[in-house]
């Protein structure tokens, strides 16, 4: 099943404490290593499946972004918004219009959303996710969490969790275009705001989860570029 991919990396990644956008950062050496934005690009235009990385930019850093990833036919700039989930409604419309401009059907068109700082996903992760698309129309790489719970109040334990059925929601998260467009166009109409692409199409439909991976981390401080470097490599 052919399917493209929308990346967001339009947050300029404070945390990071950087002067660039986060995913431009490299994960080691960097004489001599490769960014964030680089691994987590090609893990998608390596695979023949991909049809199209639509990646979401900040307007600013458009040239630098470019200049990180190349020349490819695949992937489409994308200048992203304020927020994460402006920027994916951006990068949903953009999408929506090729396909309809190469005959292509929205109601049946395999969408991914990655984040750009998951830059370890596997190709067997992303596997996971389209078959998922294909038999249930919407779904999240997720993972069981396996550590105890609980909520803090000023300092101090209040109560402890249940962790039967508490997952941790990665991505990719998949869907069918044509109902992700709907449900970001609700979601922007109603002023309603989410943390991810699976909570909007929530609102509208049922999604599923498929197996993720623990190593699919997403690299939000410093010291999360090591980890990164030692389970990717380019290609």
């Amino acid at each position: 099943m052919g399917y493209s991919v929308i990346i967001p990396a339009a947050g300029s990644g404070s945390r990071m404490g950087a002067d660039v956008p986060k995913v431009l950062l490299r994960l080691s050496d960097p004489s001599a290593s490769f960014s964030i934005i680089q691994r987590t690009v090609r893990v998608f235009t390596a695979d023949p499946s991909c049809l199209r990385v639509v990646v979401c930019v900040p307007a600013a850093w458009e040239d630098a972004f470019s200049s990180e990833l190349g020349p490819n036919q695949k992937i489409t700039l994308v200048h992203g918004g304020a927020t994460r989930q402006e920027s994916v409604r951006r990068g949903v419309e953009a999408l929506s219009e090729v396909v309809r401009a190469q005959g292509g059907d929205e109601a049946t068109e395999c969408v991914l959303v990655h984040d750009a700082a998951r830059c370890c996903i596997t190709g067997e992760v992303v596997a996971r996710v389209v078959e998922g698309v294909a038999r249930h129309g919407a779904v999240t790489a997720a993972i069981p969490v396996p550590d105890s719970l609980c909520k803090v109040s000023q300092g101090t334990i209040s109560s402890f969790v249940d962790r039967e059925d508490v997952w941790a929601v990665q991505t990719p998260q998949g869907f069918l275009l044509g109902e992700l467009r709907g449900a970001h166009f609700t979601a922007h109409v109603d002023g309603f705001v989410a943390l991810d692409d699976a909570s909007v199409v929530a609102r509208l439909r049922d999604v599923r989860v498929v197996e993720g991976d623990r190593l699919n981390i997403k690299v939000t401080h410093p010291h999360d570029l090591a980890v990164a470097a030692r389970f990717t490599t380019v290609g």
